[in-house]
């Protein structure tokens, strides 16, 4: 039986992913990611021709395009959608941060 090698990356800021490695990791099109990139829902790093984006972007794009499958979705709603997933974890990482402010005896379950 013959294994495929699996390749690992960080998904920090500070990695960055190819066009190509990118759809090949959130199941949609080199051609649907430029459509994002056209929409300004997904900003590279670098310009054309061989563009390259932070890793960050593999989770929200995965959660999008799963969405999208299971609510055929056109893209530019995932476009839309991809803004609201953003916005979300930011606000998921805000609330966080306050609730690490709290003192524990005050926190409720």
């Amino acid at each position: 039986m013959s294994q495929n090698p699996t390749e690992f990356f960080s998904l920090d800021a500070s990695t960055t992913v190819t066009l190509y490695e990118l759809a090949e990791c959130c199941g949609l099109s080199a051609a649907e990611l430029d459509e994002l990139v056209d929409y300004n829902a997904l900003v590279p790093l670098t310009s054309a021709p061989e563009r390259a984006f932070s890793a960050q972007w593999v989770v929200p794009l995965r959660k999008a395009a799963k969405m999208r499958v299971d609510f055929d979705l056109d893209v530019f709603t995932v476009a839309i959608l991809l803004g609201q997933l953003i916005q979300i974890e930011l606000l998921e990482r805000q609330v966080q941060s306050l609730q690490a402010l709290v003192p524990a005896n005050v926190r409720q379950a």
